[in-house]
């Protein structure tokens, strides 16, 4: 059963938020502002996790952006302790290797030296076990869900052919590549707040800002520890509001404060591409090339033994791996390494070589006025790619369950904890 008294607008949190947590008094900030299951969370715990989430979203810090963190930062922070108490629960624990190649991703996806965020939190009085317990509670929820969640997790193969079923009735139609930032209205009074906050948090993306790293620390939706990542999806996927809008969203573009019924969202859309569209033309190979010369063939009367050992070679070849070996024995300095390159900006006599290969293998030879080329696929990537294919249906709708799931689970969670707000 759950028992929840709603004080936050007298508490005295309200009144020194807009200070730093070591300037704050230390009978202030050890308050107890929360209780779960019998687990406190301090005034301190509480200033010190509004002071990470602005550092880590760059919104300006001021009294009134703290004021406003107030509620969502509790509702997570209470979140949190549940998640870690869930997995206590199953004797689950996060590992410090863990958590440190956890930093260490984080220090990557912000541009932050290797072993600099410590400084930098220490910088902002921000103390580091502030961050840390965030990152456990994330990846002990993690182990919950798999443990507990994804074994259970059944796909039929009568959910598979009505996916390609529907896939195939839409084909051409666009389907989009979308983040969410999600803000509950839980009070009518919240609404003007929530509103001005996720106007700040827009600006502060066309200032620069990824917006990963502002749906991390403010979305309330379950996708939050993604950055927000919803993956591709059609239009009639989503709430009803949100899929009115999303068709006039450029790619690459973010949505203002869009409202539905239970609360506010702000959607980006990364991409956009047609359901089962050809995306060949969006591929990007690395190649190598051998430019074999038929010249010194000709002037010993060898050109025909010449052409015969290239298409062999050309049969041959499975790796990028012969091709040094090769420079040396057959071919002339043009051949080598050619990089990345996107499949659409290659000359069209050389992109219906190379199109349909996969990384390892060979074109035929292509003659090129009096030499012979050999392109060679070392890597390829395939950008929107989609099929229709068993494989990829099952864990597209296995991941949506998975997460339909996790939801369910931590609502139940909420009803059946203890808690109490101060």
């Amino acid at each position: 059963m759950i028992t929840l008294r709603t004080l936050i607008g007298s508490l005295v949190v309200a009144a020194f938020l807009s200070l730093n947590a070591t300037a704050v008094k230390a009978q202030e900030v050890q308050k107890i502002v929360a209780v779960v299951n019998d687990e406190v969370i301090s005034g301190y715990d509480l200033v010190q996790r509004i002071s990470l989430t602005i550092l880590m979203s760059g919104i300006r810090d001021s009294r009134k952006a703290r004021q406003e963190l107030v509620n969502p930062t509790l509702r997570r922070l209470i979140e949190e302790r549940l998640k870690l108490q869930e997995a206590a629960r199953y004797n689950l624990t996060v590992t410090d290797l863990e958590m440190n190649q956890a930093v260490d991703r984080l220090e990557k996806q912000n541009n932050i030296p290797s072993g600099q965020l410590d400084t930098i939190l220490a910088n902002r009085n921000i103390s580091i076990d502030t961050l840390l317990e965030q990152i456990r509670g994330q990846l002990a929820w993690d182990k919950v869900i798999r443990r507990r969640i994804s074994p259970r997790v059944r796909v039929t193969d009568e959910e598979i052919e009505a996916a390609q079923k529907k896939m195939r009735e839409n084909k051409g139609k666009n389907e989009y590549l979308i983040s969410e930032i999600y803000v509950p209205v839980e009070r009518q009074t919240d609404e003007p707040k929530i509103r001005e906050l996720l106007s700040q948090l827009r600006e502060q993306m066309k200032s620069g800002t990824p917006f990963p790293r502002i749906a991390s620390q403010f979305s309330q939706g379950p996708t939050a520890a993604k950055g927000g990542d919803i993956g591709w999806t059609m239009a009639e996927d989503l709430p009803p509001e949100v899929a009115a809008e999303v068709g006039s969203i450029k790619k690459g573009r973010v949505s203002s404060a869009i409202r539905t019924s239970d609360g506010y969202y702000m959607i980006a859309v990364r991409d956009i591409r047609q359901i089962l569209g050809d995306t060949t033309s969006n591929a990007t190979l690395e190649l190598s090339q051998l430019v074999i010369p038929l010249s010194p063939a000709k002037k010993t009367g060898q050109e025909n033994s010449q052409v015969k050992l290239i298409n062999s070679l050309s049969k041959f070849i499975d790796s990028c791996n012969y091709v040094p070996a090769m420079l040396n024995e057959i071919a002339t300095t043009e051949s080598g390494k050619m990089g990345r390159v996107q499949l659409k900006n290659l000359p069209e006599k050389f992109r219906n070589l190379v199109k349909d290969l996969e990384p390892g293998q060979a074109s035929a030879p292509f003659l090129d006025k009096d030499k012979y080329r050999i392109f060679i696929v070392c890597d390829r990537r395939d950008q929107n790619s989609q099929g229709d294919s068993e494989d990829a249906i099952r864990q597209m709708i296995g991941v949506k369950r998975i997460e339909a799931r996790a939801r369910r689970y931590l609502k139940d969670l909420q009803q059946e904890a203890t808690i109490e707000t101060r």
